[in-house]
Order: C-alpha cells, then sequence, then structure tokens
C-alpha cells in the first residue's frame, strides 16, 4: 500500500512536470510516505512538497495544494487528502479498500509476503562454520538460528540465497583434535590391552588439547573403522605419520555424529558444505594471493611479533614474510600470509576462501559470526576491497553471546562437553521452536538472557507460546465454523458493510503490512522484526477478540453474513501467522490447549 501511494503521487508530480508547474527535476527527487505516529494524523503523510518546495520556489504548502490537484486515485484508494503542518499530505485510505486487498492473502497464499527487493541478486550467506573440533555450543545455536532465519527472509524478498557452512578442516585446531583423540584413543586401547607398549609420543592432554569427554567418543567411533593390526600399529608408535588421517577421520565423526544432527533438530540444512582444505588442495590460497600480488597489495616484509608476544627464537628476526598490506584499506596492521617457514597463516585461508566466493559469481556475501570476530571484520574487507570489489560486498553479523539461566540461575557448563554448554543439551530441554523464538526475539547484536523455565512454561508470558498461540486461535475458530455447518471463508465484496469494528480495520491493515515488513526485516538483515510482528498481530487479535466479548459480537454468530465475514478476516489471519512462522522456521501448531478453550 505504501508504495501505490507513492506511485499515485509520483505520478501527479509528473503530470505537474509535464505541464510546467514543477521543474523537470522535480520528477527524479525521491520523498517520503510515512506512517504517522499519531493515528488521528491518518494512514500516511506524504513529505513530497517539502522536498519539491525550494526547487520549485515556492511554499511548501502551496506546492502541495498543486500536487494534491493532479492526483488520480484510479483504484479508490483514498478516503481523504489534507495538507498539515509545514507541508505534509496526511493521507487516509478507504477502510473498504483494506478488506478489498485481502484478497491477495487467499490469492497468493504461502506466497503472501514475498517481494522482489532483492532482484535476483546472487547472496551467499555463510553462517555456523563452527569448528568441527566438537559439539556445537549455545553460541553456535543463536548464530545457526540468525543465520537461517536470515536466509528465509532474503528469499522471501527476492534473493537468490545459497547457504553454506564452511569447515575449518585445516590448521592447527585441527591437529589438536587429532593429537587428543590419538591421546585418548591410546587410553581406551590400555583399558583393554593392559600389556600395550607404547614406544613414544605423548600420554597426556597439552594445554591446546581438547579435554572435554567427548574426545573419548570421537576416539571410540574412529577405533572402530580400524583393524586390530591396524589399531596396534596406529596408537603404538609416534603420532605424526597418522595425524592427517586421524584428523580426517575425527572431522568427519564430529560433523556426522554431534554437528549434524542438532542442526538437523533445528532445521537448519545447507546448500553447500565447504572445506577449507580444499582450498589448499585445489592451490586456491596460492592463486588468490597472486591475484593480490598482481593488484600490488602483497609484498615480502619483516614483521614485528605481534603487541604481547615473543618471536619463536626458531624465527630468524631478519626472515621475511608474505604479508597483505591491509593498511592501505584503512586496516590498523599488515597482515601475513605466509609465515617465514613457508607455512600459511589462518589469514591466508580466509582470504582465499572470500576470494572464492567472488569467483564463483556471488555480488552479495553475508557471514553470520560471533561477536568475539568483530576485529577480525576489517581486515577481511579490506581483502575484499584489493580483489576490487567494493568492502560493502561483505557484510558481516556479529551475533551477541546467549546467557542460559535455570531456577534464576546461570546454568553450569558440563564436564562432558569440555567448558561449554551443548546446545543439544538446551535442544532436548525446551524444544527446537522454543530455540528458535528465544534466540530471534532480540536484534542479534544484544546480549540475550535465555530463562529455559520460561520457555517451556504454557502461558503468555512465554514468547513461544505468544508467538504460536495466534495461529492455533485462528485453527480453533475455523474449526468451530466447520463444526457449525458454515462454509470456507473465501472473498466477497460485500465483507466490507460487516467488517466495520476499528478493531477489524487495524486487523486488516496490520495483515497486509506483511510484504513491508518482510521488505523491512530483508534490507536491515533483521529477522527479530517479524517475532515483532507476530507479537503485535497476537495482540493485536487479542484485544479485538476480547472487545467483541465485551460488545457481543461474536465471530460466529447467528448474522451469517457477518460471520462469513469475520471468518474471511480470521482465515487471512492464519495464513500471514503461517508465512510468517515459516520465515522464522518454527512450526505453526493447529491445536494448543489454551487456544482451544479460548477459541470456544
Amino acid at each position: 500500500m505504501r508504495e501505490k501511494v507513492r506511485r499515485i503521487f509520483a505520478d501527479a508530480i509528473q503530470r505537474a512536470v509535464a505541464l510546467g508547474e514543477l521543474p523537470p527535476e522535480a520528477s527524479s527527487r525521491e520523498f517520503a510516505v510515512d506512517t504517522p505516529r499519531n493515528p488521528e494524523h491518518g494512514d500516511f503523510a506524504v513529505n513530497a512538497a517539502m522536498i519539491l518546495a525550494r526547487l520549485a520556489g515556492k511554499p511548501p504548502r502551496e506546492v502541495a495544494d498543486l500536487i494534491l490537484r493532479h492526483l488520480a486515485d484510479d483504484e479508490g484508494l483514498f478516503a481523504s487528502t489534507e495538507v498539515a503542518g509545514p507541508g505534509f499530505v496526511n493521507v487516509r485510505l478507504d477502510p473498504a479498500y483494506f478488506i478489498r486487498e485481502l484478497r491477495r492473502v487467499e490469492e497468493e497464499g504461502e506466497r503472501f509476503g514475498c517481494v522482489d527487493v532483492g532482484k535476483g541478486e546472487r547472496v551467499l550467506v555463510e553462517y555456523v562454520s563452527a569448528n568441527p573440533t566438537g559439539p556445537m555450543h549455545v553460541g553456535h545455536g543463536r548464530g545457526a538460528v540468525t543465520g537461517d532465519a536470515l536466509a528465509r527472509i532474503l528469499s522471501a524478498a527476492g534473493y537468490d540465497v545459497t547457504r553454506e557452512y564452511y569447515v575449518n578442516d585445516a590448521g592447527g585446531q585441527v591437529t589438536a583434535l587429532a593429537r587428543s583423540v590419538w591421546i585418548r584413543a591410546r587410553e581406551i586401547y590400555r583399558e583393554t590391552h593392559p600389556d600395550a607398549v607404547f614406544a613414544e609420543g605423548p600420554t597426556e592432554l597439552g594445554e591446546d588439547d581438547y579435554k572435554g569427554e567427548y574426545i573419548k567418543d570421537v576416539a571410540r567411533v574412529v577405533m572402530a573403522g580400524w583393524g586390530e593390526k591396524e589399531t596396534e600399529e596406529i596408537l603404538s608408535g609416534p603420532f605424526e605419520p597418522h595425524r592427517d588421517r586421524i584428523a580426517r577421520e575425527a572431522v568427519r565423526v564430529v560433523l556426522r555424529e554431534m554437528i549434524e544432527p542438532d542442526l538437523e533438530k533445528l532445521g537448519i540444512r545447507f546448500d553447500s558444505w565447504f572445506f577449507e582444505s580444499s582450498l589448499h588442495e585445489s592451490k586456491a590460497v596460492e592463486r588468490a594471493i597472486e591475484d593480490l600480488e598482481r593488484r600490488g597489495f602483497v609484498t615480502a616484509k619483516v614483521l614485528p611479533p605481534p603487541k604481547g608476544f615473543e618471536r619463536d627464537e626458531s624465527e630468524a628476526e631478519d626472515r621475511p614474510q608474505l604479508v597483505f598490506l591491509s593498511t592501505q584499506f584503512g586496516d590498523d596492521a599488515d597482515r601475513p600470509l605466509r609465515k617465514a617457514d613457508g607455512s600459511y597463516t589462518y589469514f591466508a585461508g580466509d582470504v582465499a576462501y572470500h576470494w572464492n566466493k567472488l569467483q564463483r559469481g556471488y555480488s552479495r556475501l553475508i557471514n553470520v559470526w560471533g561477536a568475539d570476530h568483530g576485529g577480525y571484520v576489517p581486515r577481511v574487507k579490506a581483502a575484499i576491497q584489493a580483489m576490487g570489489r567494493p568492502a560493502d560486498a561483505l557484510e558481516v553479523i556479529l551475533v551477541q553471546m546467549v546467557n542460559l539461566l535455570k531456577d534464576g540461575q546461570p546454568v553450569k557448563m558440563g564436564k562432558r562437553s569440555g567448558n561449554f554448554i551443548r546446545l543439544r543439551w538446551l535442544l532436548d530441554e525446551v524444544g527446537p521452536d522454543a530455540v528458535r523464538v528465544f534466540f530471534l526475539m532480540r536484534r542479534h547484536d544484544a546480549m540475550l538472557d535465555f530463562d529455559v523455565d520460561l520457555a517451556r512454561e504454557q502461558s503468555r508470558d512465554n514468547p513461544v507460546f505468544y508467538v504460536q498461540y495466534g495461529h492455533a486461535r485462528c485453527a480453533s475458530i475455523l474449526r468451530k465454523a466447520v463444526e457449525a455447518g458454515l462454509p470456507r471463508p473465501g472473498y466477497r465484496p460485500e465483507h466490507a458493510k460487516y467488517l466495520t469494528m476499528p478493531e477489524e480495520l487495524e486487523l486488516a491493515k496490520r495483515i497486509l503490512a506483511f510484504p513491508e515488513i518482510v521488505a523491512g526485516a530483508a534490507k536491515a538483515r533483521e529477522p527479530h522484526r517479524i517475532v515483532f510482528f507476530v507479537q503485535e498481530l497476537t495482540a493485536l487479535f487479542q484485544h479485538y477478540y476480547e472487545v467483541g466479548k465485551r460488545q457481543g459480537e461474536k465471530v460466529i454468530s447467528d448474522d451469517l453474513e457477518k460471520s462469513a465475514a469475520r471468518l474471511y478476516l480470521i482465515a487471512c489471519m492464519k495464513r500471514v501467522f503461517a508465512n510468517a512462522l515459516g520465515l522464522l522456521g518454527v512450526s505453526a501448531p493447529e491445536r494448543m490447549e489454551r487456544a482451544e478453550e479460548e477459541g470456544e
């Protein structure tokens, strides 16, 4: 509706330009169509006259009157227009128009709410990307849900979206995983082979190794794939000859047994699982660095050790490293790509990964990272610019941490997890719908307190219950209508005569605002806006129901025409609830006990 109002005013301005009443430049000037804070001022306030006043050399109110003379409202959209204040045009829409427009909900069905602000732009959304070194923790879960909901919303908004998980299966953390699994495997083997002799290698986990009890689970699964003789050979000798194999098998076990099941339970699936190791195997790291060298942004230089660190004694001070000149793009330091010993840095792999994304033809890259990665953003954006793309081709969504509360106290970490709270524990405690709603009901960059007890309540105090309640209540009312023998709700022009309560009009307006809400959430990259929309629509529905009860205005009554109109409004609302919940990845229940009771 906002866009229709904008078009009507733009056409009026164009007609004034054609008649010489406004200068030609007026037709290209942008103006705002806003919703007034005070509903008494109308449905929309248009500031076109104030934008064009100086250009036209006339007072804003005079320009506003000129525009109004040329308005052509062929659809019967406007009930009234008036010039207000310094030159705003307040617009009131015809109440019957809102009821007529509800036909779109019925006609578009599951597609209602879909818009085309993305224009088919190819977007790669990379999220979760938890290191494959252990189970997912609660912080990973919030990033997973945020990324998944954002991908759903962008798809509904007309973007061509690919969902990707970046598997960091190379580097020091994977070596530490392999060593940890190997040491734990030795411990397990010794339990059944007490006389086994281990020739060399560590027998206890080191400072950088993974100490969670889950490592034993990984070790058992890895060992199950070895034969008896092979097991003895791998465990009795040195670690290094078997490092890569153990790393590869351990990563596969963590992904298959720990990470993928949790994501599946959350309803999260990826179009692509991209392995960091493939960048090294395909020589993409070298090619990406060569590309930056050709562009003049890579050089060999001696870098001082990072602040707070001493230089490794094995590294001579005069041995240069291969360095990316990220300070040329506003970063606070140049970043090493290849160490003096010839090995590549973690950052080199990240440069190659983003270079690969661009090579695959994506014009926009969206990364969902934990807030602790905020300092990493400038250097990656610098790399994007060095590759010849604008800095905003990469957007990084930083997701804040989650504080879990149970019985009013912080939830303690579990030993088996290794000093973090497993996402699976939370999923088992409250279920995937509750996890998703709680993670999405605040902006991603705001800290979140997750009250486990509240998430399990069946009351309106529970945000999850309240988000799903509206849909279930609509379903309950529609079932009662079927039981009463009423026909399936459908649009009829005369509905506008019966939907005259102010609360009914407000519901219709809010239903029809859903596409605009989706567009706004997509543009701002803010999934929580959909949660707010559902909560507001539920509150309006509840208010309508209570006012009707006080005034003796039931949805289903002896007045069949009025009942048909109200049931149509309820059916449209149910569809919008379902579509909105679908964007959040939350189920839309047909039955909830409280909704059944109140539906009666």
